[in-house]
């Protein structure tokens, strides 16, 4: 790969060994780094200089991997940049890509890296470099697949671009999950962004439209992601005269999805005519993959994001949990229903 411009790319890491393996697979690339041992550092060298993508890893003290981007985007939204964010995580992460992208990273990196994937991100999103012609076609042949597997009825959504659902969603199985928690939460969330306008509450307003910007792009309505990103700054800039003329807008674009709801409720009960009850033979969950689950609902606690801490407490119905994680579940599970924020945070010990 060739890097004329020079690219510079931003490591962070807690773990020397991991910075080093990364420096040295950017090296053979040919492209230049910096490195950060924690999400402060790296706060502060994305303060002082620029760079064209940063490689950033989700489980760090704190700050962690989220909370770090939380920060870089105010960062940049000052420089006026857009530099794309590179979640590096563990294989038990795996299961939570989707989440990752949720939260805002651009792409999921899965320790031990990869040198081949490493070498697509780069090319993908520095900007000297785009997909080789042969591996674009891979990656197009992949999407098509996948949307191939999508009922008819869902390729002809309007206002939905699969292709860049498919992209951040993997699989069409995924999408489908994601596409069920976005519509099934559009009635309340909307009449909350509603009633957050006639309160004058500038700053859960900021936090529901930044929540449904993330999970619009998830799923490729890329319209309403595009406002809802246009409010989000207004929000934060206490523009209420933009918000005040085009929240209407909003509304009506989100709303419009209420008609898909209908339509999935048909292909669930298809699924559960042909898909026999599994339910007492689940996988055990590992530690280390209920720890993860854990830590994101809290960053999503934090954030006010209730659309992603149900895409979390979704993905542990696959698996077998002890009493007291089945006990914690189902509290954040009654919490979450009537959005309890402050019992939220109790049980997340926030």
């Amino acid at each position: 790969m060739n890097n004329e411009k020079h690219s510079r790319v931003l490591i962070v890491d807690d773990m020397i060994v991991n910075r080093q393996i990364l420096s040295a697979l950017l090296e053979s690339n040919g492209v230049t780094s910096d490195m950060a041992s924690s999400g402060k550092e790296c706060i502060e060298l994305c303060e002082k200089n620029s760079y064209d993508l940063i490689l950033l890893d989700h489980r760090m003290p704190e700050p962690d991997g989220v909370d770090t981007l939380m920060q870089l985007k105010d960062i940049f939204e000052a420089q006026n940049r857009s530099v794309p964010v590179v979640c590096h995580t563990t294989e038990d992460g795996r299961n939570n890509i989707n989440l990752y992208k949720a939260a805002g990273f651009a792409d999921v990196l899965i320790k031990p890296i990869e040198p081949k994937r490493l070498s697509e991100i780069l090319m993908r999103y520095l900007p000297e470099g785009t997909l080789a012609d042969e591996e674009k076609k891979i990656e197009e042949a992949r999407i098509n697949e996948e949307i191939s597997k999508l009922p008819e009825w869902m390729k002809d959504i309007d206002g939905i671009n699969l292709h860049s659902a498919i992209e951040h969603c993997e699989t069409a199985e995924d999408y489908i999950a994601a596409l069920r928690i976005f519509v099934d939460s559009i009635e309340k969330k909307s009449a909350e962004i509603e009633r957050f306008v006639i309160e004058d509450n500038l700053k859960m307003y900021t936090l529901r439209v930044h929540s449904l910007k993330n999970m619009s792009r998830l799923v490729g309505a890329e319209l309403l992601a595009n406002i809802s990103s246009d409010l989000e700054n207004a929000g934060k800039q206490g523009d209420i005269d933009i918000i005040s003329k085009y929240n209407h807008l909003l509304l009506d674009k989100y709303r419009a999805f209420l008609s898909v709801k209908s339509f999935l409720g048909k292909e669930g009960a298809e699924k559960n005519d042909t898909i026999p009850d599994t339910s007492k033979n689940l996988p055990e969950i590992s530690e280390l993959k209920m720890l993860d689950a854990y830590s994101a609902i809290k960053d999503f606690v934090i954030c006010y994001d209730a659309d992603s801490i149900r895409m979390v407490l979704e993905s542990l119905k696959g698996y077998s949990l002890s009493y007291a994680d089945m006990e914690k579940i189902d509290s954040l599970s009654a919490a979450l229903s009537t959005l309890e924020w402050e019992r939220l945070r109790a049980i997340m010990c926030i």
